[in-house]
């Protein structure tokens, strides 16, 4: 049976029960209420009759003084002797009610016919004394009145007593009632009292057994289940809803342990195959590391392997080409500077590929400072303008703002402009235009630098394609125009870097624009440097000034060719060149000769230059002397290691004659 058949039933039961007890006082009580009425209406009845026995006796009485003392006219006499008469009969009727009425009351009842008879006799005394009444003579009442004198005296009397004993019968009977009904009102109270506190207790046992108990059974051992103890045993008894729930509870513990059997038995597999799947990405994570070391111990190697070379020939070919050496006929004059122009331009392919891994590694970390757009553009367009001429190309410069400044690396942000134009340089067809626009959008808190060109269009189909490293249009313009498809993408990670976007608008045959948005806020103020640098930075101390005279300097250079070719530059220059073929000998050299400034070579063997470079500061007149790096390593980190050693400054190889000599100039003026 379910919890809530066996509640209604219990219920039920209840309510019967308090049903009973109530009608069973209700009828009580109306059985004696109505007991209640009847004996007060029959006691009411005979007090009623008793009494009007009595005042129809009285006027009996009374009738027949009239008759005696008032009867001495016919007309009077009749009146009050019919009166006297009617009074009697009423009277001998009300006893004969009154006697039915006591029925087996004998006390009463006895009274009541001795009334009767002394009463008859009463009225036989009174007819006989009539017969010697003569009304016409006034002094025969007075024989009449002895004659009857005291004779009524007893039925009075008599009657009385039948009242007072229907008072007092009526009085008791009244009381006995009273007193019924209060046992009857007793009873109920007691009968609730008894019946209604069991009500609530069975209520109570009932849904304690069907309910609570169950309940309470329940939710331990769903508690002991939730905790993960499935070992307990659930005992199942009874039948009914209860019943249902511990078996259901036994199925779910079961169903519990079965799955956390299979769940050890997966996660025991699972851990078994993360293990070995751990153990291959290791495996994986070391050759990938070790792929990644090898990498950028090749590109370390080939680009100093490179550089060096490329050091002499740039060096040799712009000394030549300034005719250092002595003048030069046309013909090798062009010579020296086809050699210079082609050895820049592998300079450029190696700066591409390093620089694209140093963005891949997430090394290429931005020098920000503020950076003045006009003098930004106008250097960018400088160094594009000799091959921009060769080609007779129309060169324009279209600025909004000429006095917008951005916060960004100047050197990043230049490369990228000069890698836009050098594009657009390399595919606009001779006589053509190319341009350079700046917008500053305050509004959209935004600077747009836009690179176009009237060349040969990129077809839609190869937009996407254009940012990834390593990609050209087709293999047809990969022969006719020279390039490793790494300038576009090194162009998107320097805009991504600053926190912007490049985006592209061609057709193919008509020309591309490449839009370049930057973060800008609008300009700092009014205090802005009036000059800048040529990639846009505010310009720093004058390095065009006369040299210190007689400055020795200390070149450190394992190679033999490099180093020749530094000295005799710097000497033609004006300075006294001392030089050391390692670090060890720099260190030596350095200690003896106290040069106001060291050129360090930081490849080398033996002491490298790093050492040799911590071991010159540990010198103490060589604390605040300048060295500079001057390295073919040129990966992420090098320009790092180096200041971290104690060096000033940082020149990657090949480094052009005129480069070198203003970083010279710059630091010997700070000393």
């Amino acid at each position: 049976m379910k919890i809530r058949s066996r509640l209604l039933l219990f219920q039920s039961a209840i309510i019967a029960l308090l049903l009973a007890v109530g009608l069973y006082g209700l009828h009580s009580y109306e059985q004696a209420t109505t007991e209640a009425t009847r004996v007060y209406d029959h006691s009411s009845r005979i007090v009623t009759t008793a009494l009007q026995a009595q005042v129809h006796f009285k006027k009996q009485v009374q009738e027949w003084k009239n008759i005696l003392l008032r009867g001495g006219e016919p007309a009077l006499y009749r009146r009050y002797l019919k009166q006297f008469q009617a009074q009697e009969r009423h009277t001998r009727e009300a006893i004969g009610q009154l006697i039915g009425l006591l029925g087996a009351e004998a006390g009463g009842r006895q009274v009541a016919e001795t009334f009767l008879r002394s009463h008859h006799r009463l009225g036989n005394a009174y007819r006989q004394a009539l017969t010697g009444f003569d009304p016409a003579h006034p002094g025969s009442y007075l024989a009449v009145d002895r004659q009857i004198r005291g004779i009524d005296r007893q039925p009075t009397d008599l009657l009385d007593r039948v009242v007072a004993l229907a008072l007092r019968q009526r009085s008791e009977r009244l009381a006995a009632i009273h007193a019924r009904v209060a046992a009857v009102k007793r009873r109920i109270l007691l009968l609730t009292a008894l019946v209604v506190p069991l009500s609530l207790l069975l209520l109570l046992w009932s849904s304690d057994r069907f309910i609570a108990r169950p309940v309470r059974l329940a939710t331990r051992i769903a508690r002991r289940i939730s905790s993960g103890d499935l070992s307990g045993e659930i005992r199942v008894s009874g039948s009914g809803e209860p019943a249902e729930l511990l078996q259901n509870l036994q199925q779910m513990q079961h169903n519990l342990l079965q799955a956390n059997t299979l769940l050890t038995e997966e996660r025991e597999l699972l851990a078994k195959r993360v293990a070995e799947r751990t153990a291959e990405l290791h495996l994986a994570n070391a050759r990938l590391s070790r792929t990644a070391q090898a990498k950028d111990r090749f590109l370390a190697t080939m680009s100093h392997e490179l550089r060096t070379p490329l050091t002499s020939i740039l060096g040799i070919s712009e000394i030549l080409g300034d005719q250092a050496y002595g003048p030069l006929n046309p013909q090798q004059l062009q010579a020296s500077r086809t050699i210079h122009e082609s050895a820049t331009h592998l300079l450029a392919l190696i700066n591409d590929i390093l620089d694209l891994a140093k963005v891949e590694a997430g090394r290429m970390e931005l020098q920000l400072d503020q950076v003045a757009v006009g003098q930004l553009c106008e250097a960018s367009l400088r160094l594009i303008q000799q091959p921009a001429r060769e080609k007779g190309l129309h060169v324009t410069l279209e600025m909004a703002d000429e006095s917008a400044v951005i916060t960004g690396d100047g050197r990043r942000l230049k490369q990228l402009l000069v890698n836009l134009l050098g594009n657009a340089v390399k595919f606009t067809p001779e006589g053509g235009a190319i341009g350079l626009e700046v917008r500053g959008e305050r509004d959209a808190g935004r600077i747009r630098l836009t690179v176009r060109d009237s060349g040969i269009g990129i077809p839609p189909e190869r937009i996407p394609h254009l940012f990834k490293p390593f990609v050209q249009l087709d293999s047809e313009l990969s022969r006719r125009y020279r390039g490793t498809g790494l300038g576009l993408a090194i162009v998107q990670r320097i805009a991504d870097l600053h926190g912007g976007s490049v985006s592209v608008e061609s057709v193919p045959g008509q020309g591309s624009r490449f839009h370049v948005d930057l973060p800008w806020h609008g300009n700092p103020g009014d205090d802005w440097p009036p000059e800048a640098g040529s990639d846009g930075r505010p310009g720093g101390e004058d390095t065009t000034g006369a040299q210190p005279p007689d400055a020795r300097l200390l070149l450190v250079e394992d190679n033999a060719q490099n180093a020749e070719m530094f000295a005799t530059y710097l000497r033609h220059r004006g300075y006294r060149v001392t030089i050391a073929g390692d670090g060890a000998e720099a260190v030596v050299k350095a200690m003896e000769l106290l040069p106001e400034m060291v050129l360090m070579d930081i490849q080398m063997p033996g002491m490298d230059g790093l050492e040799a470079t911590r071991r010159i500061r540990r010198i103490p007149e060589m604390q605040r002397r300048p060295i500079i790096a001057l390295t073919a390593l040129a990966m992420p980190g090098d320009r790092e290691r180096c200041l971290e050693a104690g060096a000033d400054a940082y020149l990657s190889k090949p480094v052009g004659m005129k480069e070198l000599e203003r970083t010279i100039r710059k630091w010997l003026a700070r000393c």
